[in-house]
């Protein structure tokens, strides 16, 4: 990963802040008049390191396409600005735009703006260093090891690759990386180039594969430092021999250590003959799971392989269909528009699988279109919890499958599930939400987090407010939400009471009525109070 990044930051002004382009600040918050404000003669400023305060040297301010450097107080000044709008963007290498790498860098700032000495903080980068050894404390050189980001959102919980370096002639890796929670993993090497054996991956913390994950927490600045061991094998050749399937199509193999903590993704071989497969793995035990597509369909096998010493043979895949359950839309009795409802795509549903999946980073699956132009979601065995957004003025009510209310409980499929449809209903009765924020006691933009506290297909909606603090929000379903205000955008297990207990003091609740407008008037948890 770069570091030298492209950055354009939180910016406060005194009495007022300021906030990404498409959010432009009004211009009575620098004590004019709402005329239009004087283009001023200079624009002035500072850059300050958000995680200390101080002032940052040698950072390039850019206004337009004019640059400065910033001095050891960490100050700039643009003189003869001709300007009435300015794009400001800041350049710092080991510095980021803001503590959340989804953010944009950019800040559109209008004369108002312009006219009052600008503060701008930037985020140090985190270090997460460490050293790949070998069992006998040798070196390992040429290991990718990658800093896997654990982030939430709106929809649920998300892996990102943040940062990738191969280790040195020593064994050494640097990452830098936002601050945040991570975790740390080193690939599989099938033949590593100085012993011929077989690396085996290592993830750091232990027990990452859990629905709950392990993570590391690191917050900008700050360094911390790891030695990863992992296992070192010679390699034995598996054959293996399919059942269930056609034998058509291409076989995609994961192994699973039997723990659970560490996967790799193998390459089967055919061998000539119908339905066996070879492949090559280390000495260990392993779980193996399969899919296969032969472009009409799909199917699946799992099985466990323990490889000694020596190559193993009469490993058998049992393949099953993937089951493909049918979706059936339907429209609440009192929805006012019952004869225009909305297409289930436009309701994005999706099933995110509880357990988290090391090897994707999103495991939601969306519904696809059949021959008969209905839709089916096409679903591994295991556990989901069923998601999706509001569509207009429309809302899923209710979520059926069998007698499971998917709304309260998982879906649980099972190997050969199919032929029960899951049964959506959807309705426009809703309400209506209006009111204001302050940040420090001055109206700002911020982001407002609508959490349900009940059953609900969307659990978290976010709103936006606007320059002048106001938001709204034409419908949301009936019901009972906490409804939290941040500065900056936040990454937290909304659905995780522990998580929200740091931003208790800012969490109200409010009830919504179908056919009502409720109004509530929230303070924001400042930018530097929700900083990892």
């Amino acid at each position: 990963m770069r570091r030298c990044c492209r950055l354009l930051l939180f910016l406060m002004v005194t009495g007022v802040q300021l906030r990404p382009l498409g959010a432009q600040a009004s211009a009575g918050a620098t004590g004019t008049s709402g005329t239009a404000a004087t283009v001023p003669d200079s624009v002035t400023g500072r850059v300050l390191n958000a995680a200390t305060g101080t002032p940052v040297p040698r950072a390039l301010v850019r206004l337009n396409d004019r640059a400065v450097l910033t001095d050891h107080e960490g100050k700039f000044r643009f003189e003869q600005n001709t300007e009435s709008a300015a794009n400001i963007l800041i350049t710092k290498p080991g510095f980021y735009a803001s503590a959340d790498p989804s953010e944009a860098g950019n800040l559109f700032l209008q004369a108002a703006q312009l006219a009052v000495p600008l503060e701008l903080r930037i985020y140090p980068e985190a270090l997460l260093t460490g050293r790949v050894l070998g069992p006998d404390g040798a070196p390992l050189q040429r290991i990718l090891v990658s800093a896997m980001r654990s982030s939430f959102d709106e929809s649920g919980h998300h892996w990102s690759t943040t940062a990738q370096s191969q280790t040195d002639v020593h064994g050494n890796f640097r990452l830098p990386v936002p601050g945040g929670s991570y975790r740390i993993e080193s690939h599989y090497t099938p033949q590593d180039g100085a012993t011929g054996e077989a690396v085996l991956p290592v993830v750091v913390p232990e027990g990452s594969s859990s629905s709950m994950p392990q993570v590391i927490q690191i917050r900008g600045g700050d360094e911390q430092h790891f030695e990863l061991r992992p296992a070192v094998s010679r390699i034995h050749t598996v054959t293996l021999t399919t059942q269930g399937s056609s034998g058509r199509g291409f076989a995609r193999i994961t192994a699973h250590t039997r723990s659970g903590s560490s996967l790799m993704q193998v390459n089967p071989r055919t061998d000539g003959a119908l339905g066996a497969m070879t492949m090559e793995l280390p000495q260990g035990s392993y779980v193996l799971t399969a899919w296969m597509n032969n472009g009409e369909s799909s199917a699946e096998a799992e099985t466990t392989v323990t490889v000694p010493d020596h190559d193993v043979s009469g490993v058998v895949l049992q393949f099953a269909p993937i089951p493909s359950i049918p979706v059936e839309l339907s429209v609440d009795s009192e929805s006012a528009a019952i004869n225009n409802p909305p297409q289930l795509q436009q309701l994005g549903l999706t099933l995110q699988k509880e357990e988290v999946d090391i090897e994707r980073g999103d495991s939601s699956i969306r519904p696809t279109m059949v021959r008969d132009h209905s839709y089916a979601f096409t679903v591994p065995t295991g556990n989901y919890r069923l998601q999706a957004r509001m569509s207009g003025s429309w809302y899923i009510k209710s979520v059926n499958y069998g007698d499971s209310d998917l709304l309260q409980q998982e879906l649980v499929v099972a190997p050969g599930a199919a032929g029960a449809p899951i049964r959506v209903t959807v309705s426009d009765q809703t309400g209506s939400l209006q009111g204001a924020v302050l940040v420090n006691g001055s109206p700002g933009v911020c982001w407002i987090y609508l959490i349900s506290s009940g059953p609900s297909a969307q659990s978290v909606f976010s709103l936006r407010s606007g320059t002048d603090g106001s938001f709204s929000s034409a419908h949301l379903p009936p019901g009972s939400y906490q409804a939290l205000a941040s500065e900056r955008r936040l990454s937290v297990n909304f659905r995780d009471p522990a998580s929200l207990a740091p931003y208790s003091s800012y969490v109200h609740n409010v009830t919504i009525e179908a056919g009502d407008k409720s109004t509530l008037n929230l303070d924001a948890a400042p930018a530097l109070a929700v900083m990892p």
